[in-house]
C-alpha cells in the first residue's frame, strides 16, 4: 500500500498489483470524512497508464489540465482521472463500468505538494512493466 495522503480527514492510498492481470492493475482507496471511494482499476494496457502518467506530469507543471488512466485504444473501460479545478482543488473520479460504479470526488484542501507523490507512485508502478517483459 502506497499512502499519499494519511490525516484525520482525509486518506488516500494506492496499491500495485500487477498479478491481477497480464497488464497489471492498481487499487485506489480514498476516504474524505465520511465519503469512501474504493476499487481496483485494470488500465488494460500499459499504454494507457504511460499516457495517464504523462498527462499527470504535464497537469503537475501547469497546475492545469486533466490526467487520465485508462485502456489507450478504446478509450473506454474502468478509469481514473485526476483534474484541476480553476481553485486549484483536485477532483478524483474513479469509473468501473462492469459494475455501473462511479465516485467521484473533489479535494479542496489538497496541498499542491502531493501531485509530485502521485507521480511518484506511477513511476514506481511503471517500473513493473519492465520486471514484467
Amino acid at each position: 500500500m502506497y499512502e499519499i495522503v494519511n490525516k484525520p480527514n482525509l486518506t488516500i492510498a494506492f496499491d500495485m498489483d500487477t498479478q491481477l492481470s497480464s497488464f497489471g492493475a492498481f487499487g485506489i482507496y480514498i476516504k474524505q470524512g465520511n465519503h469512501c471511494c474504493s476499487a481496483i482499476i485494470d488500465t488494460g494496457d500499459w499504454w494507457g497508464i504511460h499516457r495517464g502518467y504523462n498527462e499527470l506530469v504535464d497537469m503537475n507543471q501547469t497546475c492545469k489540465g486533466k490526467a487520465s488512466f485508462r485502456q489507450y485504444l478504446s478509450n473506454g473501460g474502468n478509469k481514473l482521472t485526476f483534474t484541476l479545478d480553476s481553485k486549484g482543488g483536485l477532483n478524483i473520479n474513479v469509473a468501473i463500468y462492469e459494475y455501473n460504479y462511479e465516485c467521484n470526488m473533489t479535494i479542496e484542501s489538497l496541498d499542491q505538494t502531493y501531485l509530485p507523490k502521485f507521480i511518484a507512485f506511477f513511476e514506481a508502478f511503471l517500473e513493473r512493466e519492465s520486471e514484467e517483459s
